[in-house]
């Protein structure tokens, strides 16, 4: 009997923002830069992630294949958000569901998708009405402290 070992070839999306730019959000962030590891296939960072009053905001745009080696950008897009919350903060408040979504308990409702780790809040906000909640979701319980990498 032969076994083949299969590598999947995993591509995390904190990895999509450029390293020095990783490196200037983080300085911003007090050495602290939540990113996300997965989003729905085909969404890129392409520029202007920022902080701006300690809010970290990166957007991600979704992209079409055209040909072989040819992609168009579309107007499908969702931001990440993270920001410091308060000690006592109700990280449920607000919530319509309760997502269960690799081990992490995350929130949602309308448009937008959350949960909370340590001293942050965590978000994914859908810009063009395209991204369903539980995309949103999956988005948000990969976000991870991606400072020392």
């Amino acid at each position: 009997m032969r076994v083949l070992l299969v590598a999947l070839a995993f591509t995390p999306a904190w990895s999509y923002v450029p390293a020095p730019v990783r490196a200037q959000l983080a300085r911003r962030q007090s050495g602290t830069l939540y990113l996300p590891a997965r989003t729905p296939s085909f969404y890129r960072y392409r520029s202007g992630a920022s902080v701006r009053n300690g809010v970290l905001q990166v957007t991600f745009i979704n992209r079409v294949r055209v040909r072989q080696g040819l992609w168009r950008w579309t107007n499908q897009s969702f931001v990440w958000r993270v920001h410091r919350v308060v000690a006592g903060f109700d990280c449920r408040a607000g919530a319509e569901k309760t997502l269960q979504m690799s081990g992490n308990k995350v929130y949602a409702a309308g448009d937008r998708a959350w949960r909370c780790v340590g001293r942050h809040e965590l978000e994914a906000i859908d810009g063009s009405g395209h991204v369903p909640d539980v995309g949103l979701g999956y988005v948000v319980a990969s976000g991870l402290d991606v400072a020392r990498r």
